[in-house]
C-alpha cells in the first residue's frame, strides 16, 4: 500500500469514528454497558474497513501470559494466581469482583520475598556487621553496653531464634542514630556480599518470581504491603532499594517498632512533654534503644488492623510466624481471598532445608496454597548468582586472605607482599583509623619493568618500532629510518640497552612510521604485534604474554578491594593502551607520553584554527611538542589527569622516583611506594650492580622493595625460559 492510499484509509477511519461519537453524544445517551458495546463495535468496523482498503489482514500479537517469565511454565500456583486475579478484577463477575479500594495484598519479607538463609538474613547480618566494625564509634553507649552487644553478636549462630530479646539488642546497638542515618546504613550494608552465595549482595536476594508477582498484582490495581519482622526503617531501606521499590511505597512497609524520639529528648518519658521545632530547630527523630514491639505472630495481624484498617484478600508468607496474617486474610473475609506459603525445598539453587511433602500437606490442611521453590520457581535469582560451596562461616570471624589463591605467583613468605596486604586491609577496614573511602583509593603503576618485561631486549615501544621499520613488508621505510633503527637493534641485541642514534630520534620514527593511521588502527596494529611477535631473549612467550604474573595478581587484588588502578608510563599513550587493554584498563586510566593527533584534512593549518569536516577522521600526525611522562612529569600528569594523589605507586627505575614520592607524601592519607628490583639473573636479565644501586635508593627513600629473585615464585609462568640475546647484526636474521 502506498503512502497516499494509507493516508486515505486513515482519514476515512477517523471520519467514521468522529461521526459515530458525535451521533452518540447529541442524539441519545445510552446506559454505560450498552455504550461500551457500541464503542467496541464501532472500533471493529473501523478496523475492518481499514483492513479491507489495504487488502491486509492484521493478526493480533499473542498475549504474553502473566507470571511466565520467572515462574515455571507448568506451575499450578502461577495458574491459580492468574485465575484468582482475573476473577476478582472482572466487573461482570458480580460474585467475585473486588473493588480496587479493597484489593489489599500483604507479603512477609524474609523467606517470602527475599532469601532467608542465615548468611543473607539482612537485619541479623547487619547487626553483626555493625557490632564488629562500627559499634566502638557509638558515643551514646557505655563500654559495658558495647561489650554486651558484641557478645550477643558472637552468640548468633545459624540456628538462632528471632525474638523480642534479640530485637532489643538490635535497637540498643543503633542508639543515637537518626532515622535517616539508620536508613543510610542499611542501604550501605546492602552492597556487601553474603557468604552463602557467589556474586550476591544482600540487596540482591529478592526472589524473581515474587518480584514478578508483586508487579502483576500492582498492574491489576492491588495495593501491596510488606509486613516484616525486621525493623521498619531497615525494612523500608531494603524495599526502597529493591526490584519492588516502584510497587510498594514507604508508607506500605510495616515492621518491628524501635522506640524513636526527637533529638535532644531521648530520655523524656512522654512525647507530650515537648514540641517539635521550638525555636525553629530541626530536631531529628533518633533511635533511643528503648522498648521494641516485635512484629511477629499475632502482632502482624494487629499491625494490619491498626495501619491498614481492613483485611487483605491475598496474603503470602513462609513460616509459622506468618500464619496469623494468612488466617486474617482467609477467615470471615467479605471477599474471595487466598493465602500462599512459600516452601524452601530447592537444594540446587537455594539452601532449601524443607521437605516438600511434609510442608505442603501441613499448609494445605490449614487452607493455604503451598508454593514450591523447586517446582514453581523457574528462576530464583538474577543470572550469575549461584550457591557457594559452603553455607556458613563462623559469625563475626575475620575473612582470612587465601594467599595461595590470590597470589599464586608469589613466594608465600614474601615480606613485601605482606606489607601490601596489611596496607590494603587498613584502607578497607571501616573500623580502622586508616580507612579510606573507595573514591580515594588510587593506585598508579609504571609499565615497562614494573608489570611488563623491560629487557625484551629493550622497551616495548622500541621493539614495536624495530618490527615496523625492519620487519614489516607492508611498510616502505626510508633509508634514513632503516639505518637509524638498525643501529638501535644492533645495540639492543648485543647488550640489551637502549640507543639513541644521532641521525633520527625514535619518537620521530614512530610518528612517521604510523602517520595517517587512526587511533583504532594503530592500537589494532600494536595488539597484533604483541600477540604474534616473540620476545627476543626468551623462549615461549610473545610480547603480549611478557607481563609479570605476580604484578598482574597485585592489580587484580587491588581492584577487588575497590582501588582505582591507573597505568602511568613514559611510553607512548596509544602503545600502552593497546598493551594493557587485555587487562581491562579503560583508556582513560592510561596516562603516558602523548601521541600527536591531527584531523586528517588539516594539512599545514594550525589545529586551533582548523575545523574538521564530518567525513574526516583523527589520525596520528607528525611529532608536536611532547608532554613527556617521565620523572617529575609523571606526578604532574597524575595531578592533571586524575586530580588526586595516589596512595599506592609501583615503579622500577629512576623515571618512577617522583611518582613513588608523590604517593608517599600524600597529605590526606599515608601512602606507600613499591619498587620492583630486577635482581634475578636466572629467569630475567637482572643486574647485580644496578640492583644494589636501587636497593640503596629504596632504603634512603623508605619505599618497599619487591625482589624478583626472592619474592616471586615465577615471573612469566611455566614454559617460558630465558635464552640469550642474539648479538649484533650477524644474528638478526635468526632473531627475526
Amino acid at each position: 500500500m502506498n503512502k497516499l492510499k494509507k493516508l486515505n484509509v486513515l482519514l476515512r477511519a477517523m471520519l467514521v469514528a468522529f461521526v459515530c461519537a458525535a451521533f452518540t453524544v447529541t442524539v441519545y445517551a445510552e446506559p454505560e454497558t450498552q455504550a461500551a458495546e457500541n464503542e467496541a463495535a464501532e472500533a471493529e468496523a473501523v478496523e475492518a474497513e481499514a483492513e479491507e482498503a489495504s487488502g491486509e489482514v492484521l493478526e493480533e500479537a499473542p498475549a504474553v501470559l502473566p507470571l511466565s517469565e520467572y515462574w515455571a511454565a507448568d506451575s499450578s500456583v502461577a495458574e491459580s494466581l492468574r485465575s484468582y486475579v482475573e476473577k476478582v478484577t472482572n466487573e461482570d463477575d458480580k460474585t467475585n469482583f473486588i473493588p480496587v479500594r479493597d484489593r489489599i495484598a500483604v507479603f512477609d519479607m524474609d523467606g517470602t520475598l527475599t532469601c532467608e538463609t542465615f548468611f543473607t538474613y539482612y537485619d541479623t547480618m547487619m547487626y553483626i556487621d555493625y557490632c564488629n566494625n562500627y559499634l566502638d564509634r557509638n558515643t551514646f553507649l557505655s563500654e559495658k553496653d558495647k561489650a554486651e552487644l558484641k557478645e550477643v553478636a558472637k552468640s548468633i549462630t545459624p540456628d538462632y531464634k528471632a525474638g523480642e530479646a534479640l530485637a532489643r539488642s538490635f535497637a540498643m546497638a543503633y542508639t543515637g542514630m537518626t532515622v535517616d542515618e539508620l536508613y543510610d546504613f542499611a542501604v550501605e550494608f546492602g552492597q556487601k556480599e553474603t557468604a552463602s552465595f557467589n556474586n550476591m549482595r544482600y540487596i540482591d536476594g529478592f526472589y524473581l518470581p515474587m518480584v514478578e508477582l508483586v508487579k502483576y498484582l500492582y498492574d491489576n490495581d492491588f495495593t501491596i504491603y510488606v509486613i516484616s519482622g525486621t525493623e521498619r526503617t531497615t525494612s523500608r531501606a531494603i524495599v526502597g532499594n529493591s526490584p519492588i521499590r516502584d510497587y510498594v511505597t514507604p508508607a506500605h512497609v510495616i515492621g518491628t517498632e524501635f522506640e524513636i524520639k526527637l533529638e535532644g529528648h531521648e530520655k523524656t518519658p512522654s512525647n507530650m512533654d515537648y514540641k517539635y521545632g521550638e525555636g525553629g530547630k530541626d530536631e531529628k527523630p533518633v533511635v533511643t534503644g528503648g522498648f521494641v514491639q516485635k512484629n511477629l505472630n499475632a502482632n502482624k495481624t494487629l499491625f494490619i488492623e491498626r495501619e491498614i484498617g481492613q483485611r487483605p484478600v491475598l496474603a503470602f508468607g513462609n513460616s509459622g510466624s506468618d500464619t496469623s496474617m494468612l488466617n486474617y486474610a482467609l477467615i470471615n473475609n467479605q471477599y474471595p481471598s487466598e493465602a500462599y506459603m512459600v516452601v524452601a525445598d530447592d537444594t540446587e539453587r537455594e539452601w532449601g532445608p524443607q521437605n516438600w511433602a511434609e510442608k505442603s500437606e501441613e499448609y494445605a490442611a490449614q487452607g493455604y496454597i503451598p508454593v514450591s521453590m523447586k517446582d514453581d520457581f523457574g528462576q530464583i535469582y538474577p543470572e550469575g548468582i549461584t550457591k557457594a560451596e559452603t553455607q556458613y562461616q563462623e559469625p563475626g570471624a575475620e575473612a582470612v586472605l587465601d594467599y595461595a589463591k590470590t597470589f599464586p605467583s608469589w613466594n608465600p613468605d614474601s615480606a613485601s607482599l605482606k606489607e601490601l596486604v596489611d596496607f590494603v586491609g587498613d584502607c578497607t577496614d571501616e573500623a580502622s583509623t586508616g580507612y579510606l573511602e573507595p573514591a580515594d583509593r588510587i593506585a598508579t603503576f609504571d609499565m615497562d619493568g614494573t608489570i611488563l618485561c623491560e629487557k625484551a631486549p629493550v622497551y616495548v615501544d622500541y621493539c614495536l618500532s624495530m618490527h615496523r621499520v625492519l620487519d614489516d613488508p607492508t611498510y616502505a621505510a626510508t633509508e634514513e629510518e632503516r639505518d637509524a633503527m638498525q643501529q638501535i637493534r644492533d645495540y639492543a641485541y648485543s647488550g640489551g640497552e637502549t640507543y639513541h642514534p644521532e641521525t633520527l630520534a625514535k619518537d620521530d620514527m614512530i610518528a612517521s612510521a604510523f602517520a595517517g593511521m587512526t587511533p583504532e588502527e594503530f592500537r589494532a596494529y600494536v595488539v597484533d604485534f604483541a600477540d604474534t611477535v616473540n620476545v627476543v631473549g626468551f623462549d615461549g612467550m610473545t610480547y603480549g604474554e611478557s607481563f609479570y604474573k605476580p604484578m598482574i595478581e597485585v592489580i587484580n587484588y587491588l581492584r577487588a578491594n575497590d582501588f582505582d588502578v591507573y597505568m602511568v608510563s613514559a611510553c607512548e599513550r596509544e602503545v600502552v593502551r593497546a598493551m594493557v587493554e587485555r587487562f581491562d584498563f579503560p583508556y582513560d586510566h592510561v596516562i603516558a607520553t602523548d601521541v600527536p593527533y591531527i584531523a586528517s584534512g588539516k594539512g599545514e593549518e594550525a589545529s586551533d584554527e582548523y575545523n574538521m569536516a564530518q567525513d574526516e577522521q583523527i589520525v596520528l600526525g607528525e611529532p608536536l611538542e611532547e608532554v613527556e611522562c617521565g620523572k617529575s612529569g609523571k606526578s604532574a600528569a597524575i595531578a592533571r589527569e586524575i586530580g588526586k594523589r595516589p596512595v599506592l605507586a609501583f615503579g622500577n627505575s629512576s623515571g618512577d622516583y617522583s611518582m613513588l614520592n608523590y604517593a608517599e607524601g600524600n597529605p590526606e592519607h599515608e601512602g606507600m611506594g613499591f619498587f620492583v628490583v630486577c635482581d634475578d639473573t636466572e629467569r630475567e636479565y637482572g643486574s647485580d650492580e644496578k640492583a644494589a644501586e636501587y636497593y640503596d635508593k629504596v632504603e634512603k627513600e623508605s619505599w618497599t622493595a619487591i625482589s624478583m629473585a626472592d619474592d616471586w615464585a615465577t615471573i612469566y609462568g611455566e614454559g617460558v625460559e630465558k635464552t640469550e640475546l642474539p648479538g649484533a647484526e650477524e644474528a638478526l636474521d635468526e632473531a627475526a
